[in-house]
C-alpha cells in the first residue's frame, strides 16, 4: 500500500512539473482560459475548463524545458484538429479600451504539409440574441508555399462580414528561434506589430460581433506542429 502511494504522489509531481501553470508567468493567463483538444468541443480526456489548469497537462499541452508553453497537435486526415486556448473575454471591434494579445513565441510547422493557424481573433458563436456568424476576423498562419514564397507568416485577415474576401499580408519568413508578436483592437482599427512593421487596417464591417482571442496550433491539413511559447499576455 505504501509503494502505491508513493507511486501516486510521484505521477502528482510529474503532472505538476509539466504543467504550464505551475510557472507563475503563465498562471494569470491561463486563468482566463479553456483548453480546445482535439476539437473545438470539450473533452474531458484532453481539454480543461476556463481555469481549471492547475497541475494539468498531457501530449497536446505541457512545459517544455521546464519554461515553455507548448502546444503539439497531429493529424492524417483532414479534420481540423487542434490545441488551443480559447480566452473568455468576449469583445466587439469598437471598444475603446484596447485589446491585445502580447506573446513571445516558437513556431515549428514539423511535418505540416501545407499550413496551420498559432494565433486568431475569431467570433462567438455560442450567443443568444446576437449577431452571430462564427467564424475568424483574423488568423495568423505559418504556410509551406504560397505564390511561389516559401516558409513565411501570414496575416489573412476576413474583410467583408458577409462575402468571401480575404486580405493577405506577407509577415516575413518563419524565424528559427523565438520572435515577439502583438495583436491590438481599439476603436473598429486593427494593428499587428512585428519586428519589422506595423500594420494598420480599418475593421468597421465587423462592428456589431462579439470576438475573443485563441492561440495555440489548429492544423488546417496533414501533418504535425507545434508552438511554444516563452510569454503571453492577454490585456489592455
Amino acid at each position: 500500500m505504501k509503494k502505491a502511494v508513493v507511486f501516486m504522489i510521484l505521477i502528482g509531481a510529474l503532472f505538476a512539473s509539466s504543467a504550464p501553470y505551475s510557472l507563475k508567468k503563465f498562471k494569470e493567463v491561463l486563468a482566463i482560459s479553456k483548453l480546445q483538444a482535439p476539437t473545438s468541443h470539450y473533452d474531458r480526456k484532453w481539454g480543461a475548463k476556463y481555469g481549471k489548469f492547475r497541475n494539468f497537462s498531457n501530449k497536446y499541452f505541457y512545459l517544455s524545458d521546464k519554461r515553455y508553453m507548448t502546444f503539439y497537435m497531429c493529424q492524417n486526415q483532414k479534420k481540423k484538429r487542434r490545441s488551443e486556448l480559447r480566452f473568455k473575454e468576449d469583445w466587439k471591434v469598437t471598444t475603446k479600451v484596447p485589446k491585445v494579445l502580447e506573446s513571445r513565441l516558437k513556431v515549428m510547422p514539423l511535418s505540416v504539409k501545407k499550413e496551420f493557424t498559432f494565433l486568431q481573433i475569431h467570433t462567438d458563436g455560442t450567443l443568444i440574441n446576437q449577431p452571430v456568424i462564427n467564424l475568424p476576423l483574423l488568423r495568423i498562419v505559418w504556410q509551406k508555399k504560397y505564390k511561389n514564397i516559401k516558409n513565411h507568416i501570414w496575416a489573412i485577415i476576413r474583410m467583408s462580414a458577409k462575402r468571401k474576401i480575404y486580405k493577405k499580408i506577407d509577415l516575413g519568413v518563419l524565424p528559427k528561434g523565438f520572435f515577439d508578436f502583438k495583436i491590438k483592437v481599439q476603436k473598429s482599427i486593427l494593428f499587428i506589430y512585428t519586428k519589422q512593421k506595423t500594420y494598420k487596417l480599418n475593421i468597421s464591417y465587423w462592428d456589431k460581433y462579439q470576438n475573443y482571442y485563441k492561440v495555440g496550433v489548429y492544423l488546417q491539413g496533414i501533418g504535425c506542429a507545434k508552438v511554444l511559447f516563452a510569454g503571453l499576455l492577454i490585456g489592455e
